[in-house]
């Protein structure tokens, strides 16, 4: 583990407040949901909404003024096509309290059928999460860090134009139309990718197998993806829902201080031992 890096046992609400005043670059965290029945406990609506009131006012307090914060929520349903309002809520009340920087989602490719899919119920799968992303307007953001590759068809629209053609697009008669395509497609080659959709595509198929038989395991590649996007070289993390300690062994891959906050003590021993490792 890096010397400035650690694993905290106990509890974030009792934690958080003897942690430095603005000493991290970002917070990320996969939190509990609530309603949902866990090895390590459940939370109802309210209680749910009670800790996440108290880790958003550490969190603002913890933070540089550059600094933000994701935290990857997904909803559930009370039942087959009845789904709980707890996440609007906690958006509506956090987004009016602070500001969201941007709704970005994470989009599960590998996400299997379940009982909402099943023929008699007709719905879709459920294989989106939300990024809520808090944090001042104009928070530190390293967009070149998260530029997609470029797709077949940009490059061919480049290629097109350099070929000798008087146009580059679909609508040769627009001029204005040439010169935006020419110049997105151009601007796409020196920066060496496209910019990043606020939808990230990213299967997650291997958390359980990393994740030591933890139930919400985050993926490291959208851990690695945030960080490198939302945290600059050099700087600070916080997970206070630490739990293997995924964000920690990311951060340290990319040369980041972290510090992971896990109340459960079978998972803190695992990320602890993870971390040594």
């Amino acid at each position: 583990m890096p010397d400035n890096s650690k694993i905290i046992h106990g509890d974030c609400r009792s934690v958080m407040p003897g942690l430095e005043r603005q000493s991290f670059d970002l917070v990320f965290a996969d939190p509990p949901y609530p309603c949902i029945q866990r090895k390590y406990g459940t939370l109802d609506a309210a209680e749910w909404a009670a800790l996440m009131d108290v880790v958003m006012i550490d969190t603002r307090r913890l933070l540089k003024p550059s600094g933000s914060a994701v935290f990857v929520l997904q909803p559930n349903s009370s039942k087959v096509g009845s789904l709980r309002p707890w996440l609007w809520e906690f958006l509506a009340r956090w987004t009016r309290r602070w500001n969201m920087v941007q709704d970005v989602y994470w989009w599960n490719l590998a996400t299997p059928p379940s009982v909402h899919t099943q023929r008699r119920f007709g719905l879709m799968r459920p294989s989106m999460k939300l990024c809520a992303w808090f944090g001042e307007p104009d928070c530190y953001r390293n967009q070149d860090a998260a530029l997609w590759t470029e797709s077949e068809r940009n490059r061919a629209m480049r290629a097109e134009s350099r070929a000798g053609r008087s146009w580059c697009g679909d609508r040769p008669n627009d001029q204005h139309q040439r010169y935006r395509v020419k110049t997105r497609t151009d601007a796409s080659e020196k920066r060496g990718g496209v910019v990043p959709f606020n939808v990230i595509p990213m299967a997650n198929t291997s958390s359980r197998r990393t994740g030591a038989g933890h139930e919400g395991q985050t993926p490291e590649a959208l851990t690695r993806w945030w960080l490198r996007y939302a945290c600059p070289t050099g700087g600070r993390v916080l997970d206070p829902f630490a739990g293997t300690g995924t964000t920690l062994r990311v951060a340290s891959e990319l040369g980041l201080d972290a510090v992971g906050i896990e109340k459960h003590e079978q998972w803190h021993r695992v990320a602890e031992a993870s971390l040594d490792g």
